[in-house]
């Protein structure tokens, strides 16, 4: 139905007055619209639009009983869905400003001429097609959104399940390897863990551009001690803000946590001493500050991280560089390895 189709547009009109009902009747119908309904009264104006339906109501402001022309235009706007136009013999500042509070679609002020009620009749109805015809366009991209959203969920848990699988094929391949092959593999297993994990939170995650920081490091600190067979006088503790995280910086900083991780657990404490590592990750100045400190053996005095001759340790450096970042190793007690990757 569109504005502009004669006596399709159908008018509801309202005032207390029944003499101005029939002279509005007759203008309108005069004018080519079609009126399919009478009301003196804000409440018997509602009533009738959820009845008839009307294209638009054209409505004086005061009117006796509880509601008034005003709060039958918010009931009708808003909940009806359906323009108003009001026409009132009110122009002062109190009734602009009590009109203007509920949006109707014209303000007409009597007496008024039969071209000023058609051009704002006219604009009403066209407005609310264009508003009716964006509001379809609006709600076909979401649902474009959301089907895309699905889709790009779906891709994420087939990559999940895929690296999930390279990873019981890896941990199958180390129960049947020893020495430094298994170590090998297990490191790898860690790696490939890390970026499944990253694909598992996008999966189920409320926004698809960014997954909770806790819930991740969670998960990952949690797989390296069942893939490192952790003992129990061994704890990790995880001290991890409540935070989004973008994929493009979960990535690289969750290998990097797997590869100190998996470090800190292998040598940090030898001969299966107790001990205890603790990961933290957090929001500094213009960083995300990933931390994973340990009260073990320490690094080898005057180790250079960055020609170390360990592949764990080259590829911390290598990935923190790659994205911008830096990462140190601070002096103390056991071993602390800090990465400050830009936010």
């Amino acid at each position: 139905m569109t504005p502009h189709d004669g006596g399709t547009n159908r008018i509801l009109v309202v005032d207390d007055e029944a003499i101005i009902i029939t002279q509005l009747e007759d203008m309108l119908c005069a004018l080519g619209y079609n009126v399919v309904g009478k009301a003196s009264s804000g409440a018997d104006a509602v009533r009738l639009v959820r009845e008839l339906a009307p294209d638009l109501v054209l409505m004086d402001i005061v009117m006796p009983g509880a509601m008034d022309g005003i709060t039958a235009c918010a009931a009708v706007q808003e909940d009806l869905d359906t323009p108003v136009i009001l026409l009132t013999a009110y122009g002062d500042d109190r009734h602009i400003a009590q009109a203007k509070a509920v949006r109707p679609y014209g303000y007409i002020l009597k007496p008024s001429q039969n071209d000023q009620i058609k051009a704002a009749i006219e604009i009403a109805l066209e407005k609310k097609a264009v508003e009716r015809d964006m509001a379809r366009v609006m709600e076909g991209l979401r649902s474009q959104a959301v089907d895309r959203e699905l889709q790009l969920k779906e891709i994420h848990h087939r990559i999940k399940n895929n690296l999930n699988m390279i990873c019981g094929l890896l941990a199958l391949q180390v129960m049947h390897s020893s020495g430094s092959c298994a170590d090998a593999l297990r490191a790898v297993h860690g790696r490939v863990l890390s970026v499944a994990k990253v694909h598992e939170a996008l999966y189920t995650s409320r926004h698809m551009d960014s997954i909770n920081a806790r819930d991740y490091f969670a998960s990952l600190a949690e797989a390296v001690r069942r893939v490192h067979a952790v003992p129990e006088g061994l704890a990790v503790a995880l001290d991890c803000e409540d935070m989004e995280l973008e994929p493009d910086k979960a990535m690289p900083m969750g290998i990097v946590c797997t590869e100190l991780l998996t470090n800190a657990l292998r040598h940090a404490f030898p001969g299966g001493r107790a001990g205890r590592v603790r990961v933290a990750l957090a929001r500094v100045p213009g960083f995300y500050e990933l931390t994973v400190v340990d009260d073990g053996a320490g690094l080898p005095s005057g180790l250079d991280v960055r020609n170390s001759g360990t592949l764990g340790l080259e590829l911390v450096h290598g990935l923190v560089t790659q994205v911008g970042g830096e990462v140190r190793f601070l002096p103390g007690p056991g071993t602390t390895a800090q990465v400050r990757i830009p936010a």
